[in-house]
């Protein structure tokens, strides 16, 4: 069942940008109301905003920066400005842009690629809390990618980061408990993690948790549960939960 767990992409920049669009909205309630930047992006005048952005000397507005050049909001989108708004505010100190600098060289994205750079950057964020940069963190360190193999450090990121919400690094984590991979096989806590990450309406988790209630793996046997975990998934279209509701349909039946 967990086999596919290594499978589980980096988090994205084109993840994040609901997430960077939200960031800016925000700072509407953080004593930014006059801001002409966002006031003129609001009102969906890109241009305008960029400008705005761009002659603020600040993090915030590089970091805004970076995002629209990056998306081509008011301008051609061109990742490789992004990149150099990017690391205007990376050094400034901002922890998203320092994750999106650190996407920017793992993908070789209008960056030459550079694995050392990336964990540079995403350690930078990671130290500041950003939970998308220490799920990369743990990825980099499970897959060697710019630095050796270490699953303590891979345990201690994916748990940062899995204890402030993030899904993927709740089911990676479950994954890891559940196989017994660089941790103490422990069916019990990785049914804790999937239950967190399927409660956040991950479809993937929705399932993993259906089967264990299937199997009474790591949970108390129970159809009803069962049940209740594979509907959610399969009315989100998962082909699996809907075998697997096949399957326990089948047997209910029988009895």
């Amino acid at each position: 069942m967990m086999k596919n767990m290594y499978r589980i992409p980096y988090s994205n920049l084109t993840a994040t940008c609901p997430f960077l669009l939200l960031l800016m909205a925000m700072l509407l309630f953080t004593g930014c109301v006059q801001n002409s930047g966002l006031v003129s992006y609001q009102q969906k005048d890109y241009a305008g905003a960029l400008r705005h952005f761009q002659s603020e000397g600040d993090s915030a507005g590089d970091f805004a920066a970076g995002v629209m050049h990056y998306k081509g909001e008011g301008v051609q989108r061109d990742p490789a400005e992004a990149a150099v708004w990017f690391q205007r505010a990376a050094n400034g100190g901002h922890a998203s842009a320092q994750f999106n600098l650190g996407l920017l060289y793992l993908n070789g994205e209008g960056v030459a690629k550079d694995l050392g750079e990336a964990f540079c950057w995403f350690s930078r964020a990671a130290a500041q809390g950003d939970a998308r940069a220490q799920y990369n963190l743990g990825l980099m360190y499970a897959r060697g990618d710019g630095v050796a193999e270490d699953m303590a450090a891979t345990l201690n990121w994916f748990r940062l980061a899995a204890e402030q919400g993030y899904v993927k690094a709740q089911i990676y984590l479950g994954g890891l408990y559940a196989r017994g991979e660089g941790v103490e096989k422990d069916r019990r806590e990785a049914v804790r993690w999937f239950r967190m990450a399927a409660e956040q309406e991950s479809t993937e988790a929705q399932v993993y948790l259906g089967v264990m209630y299937t199997k009474g793996d790591g949970v108390e046997k129970d159809n009803d549960e069962a049940a209740y975990w594979l509907n959610r998934a399969a009315r989100k279209g998962s082909i699996t939960a809907q075998r697997y509701l096949e399957k326990l349909s089948a047997k209910t039946t029988k009895k």
